[in-house]
């Protein structure tokens, strides 16, 4: 799994990770966290859709938890069944860090209500991508969406969430969002340290 604050390169990165893991022969595929099926892909509308408006963060979070368990379904299952490595741009991580702490519903609520969500499916590596509090949100080079325009204190709270939660995490690495080339190498090293 892919994390970190908007405009982190998340998406870049995953593109590269699934290119590079076929390069060597493996089978890859690129999902995104909400997204990737057509349910999932509607409530990511929602959530992002600036004309949604204000959301309670308790509707927020199950809106994100009903799309996590149409992508774990639908595609991560049966992805993980056929012997794929799921690349997944975010997982409840983020939903720990957006709506349980800048959100304000609290990380182990949002761990309780993940685990169903997730029907047990955890990542066996988490790369949180590290940026300066801000750093992300001025790489956006097109117009923000919802949860990008929730302002400079409720990004801050993101960004250290992030580091928090990170630290003492088997699973997870943080990795400098740095050059794309150099974060990209140091994210195939850490896959194929676990995969093999």
């Amino acid at each position: 799994m892919l994390e970190g604050a908007d405009g982190s390169g998340k998406s870049t990165q995953a593109a590269r990770l699934v290119e590079r893991l076929a390069a060597l022969g493996r089978r890859a595929l690129h999902v995104r966290d909400p997204g990737s099926t057509p349910l999932s892909e509607a409530v990511r509308r929602i959530l992002l859709d600036p004309a949604t408006g204000r959301l309670g963060v308790e509707a927020e979070t199950f809106l994100y938890m009903a799309a996590r368990a149409q992508l774990v379904a639908d595609v991560v299952r049966p992805a993980i069944a056929d012997g794929a490595i799921v690349v997944c741009e975010r997982w409840t991580l983020s939903t720990e860090v957006y709506q349980g702490i800048a959100g304000g519903f609290g990380a182990a609520n949002v761990r309780r209500v993940g685990r169903f969500a997730s029907a047990g499916v955890e990542p066996d590596l988490v790369v949180v991508l590290d940026v300066a509090v801000g750093g992300g949100l001025a790489r956006l080079a097109r117009a923000k969406d919802r949860m990008e325009s929730k302002g400079d204190a409720f990004h801050a709270q993101v960004v250290r969430g992030y580091r928090r939660l990170a630290r003492g995490r088997a699973n997870c690495v943080v990795v400098p969002a740095a050059s794309a080339d150099d974060v990209a190498a140091r994210v195939l090293t850490e896959v194929l340290a676990r995969v093999g």
